[in-house]
């Protein structure tokens, strides 16, 4: 395999993803008798401009997530569906009489978009272990990082068990871990 295709495949699919819908976005929005010229001609160019838009900020948002590291499993399933959507678009107006073949290598890709996606976020590592009992995960829960997400005048002891402060008392703390005061 050649190896810029290869480096190609080792990429985040949310870039990558991220990229081609910023570029499958802008195209009608900038270029929009040039999309009826490849494509066919366009009876409303209102619903091109808006599919465009949304595919625009779509790629927007998964570039953007990327960048920050921030690729959560909820913007992988927003990859992953809207690809499938879009890749059903692509066969029904390919099958409907619009015989452009950018309808079919647009349906390729986006055939491949949506397994990467998927492979992507069944490999995703679990943040978050949800136990029984434990009404809220966000609250009660291990956060990111392993660190408790307490409320102000809440504590932890060892176990996880909630330990509620008593105000003004210093018995309740740690010695290693000592309130800070703002003063």
């Amino acid at each position: 395999m050649n190896r810029r295709l290869g480096a190609l495949f080792q990429r985040d699919p949310a870039e990558i993803q991220g990229a081609f819908f910023v570029l499958k976005g802008l195209w009608p929005l900038v270029r929009p008798k040039r999309v009826a010229r490849r494509l066919g001609p366009v009876r409303e160019p209102w619903l091109m401009r808006t599919v465009g838009g949304l595919v625009f900020v779509m790629g927007a948002t998964l570039l953007t997530a990327h960048r920050r590291g921030r690729v959560t499993p909820e913007l992988r399933s927003l990859g992953a569906w809207s690809s499938a959507s879009l890749l059903a678009a692509d066969v029904s107006l390919y099958a409907g009489g619009r015989r452009s073949a950018l309808y079919l290598a647009d349906a390729a890709f986006q055939a491949l978009l949506f397994a990467a996606q998927c492979r992507a976020r069944s490999n995703a590592p679990r943040t978050i272990d949800v136990q029984p009992g434990n009404p809220d995960p966000s609250r009660y829960g291990a956060g990111e990082l392993g660190r408790w997400n307490i409320l102000p005048g809440e504590s932890r002891d060892a176990n996880g068990k909630r330990d509620i402060v008593a105000e003004g008392s210093m018995e309740s703390f740690p010695a290693s871990d000592p309130p800070s005061y703002m003063g």
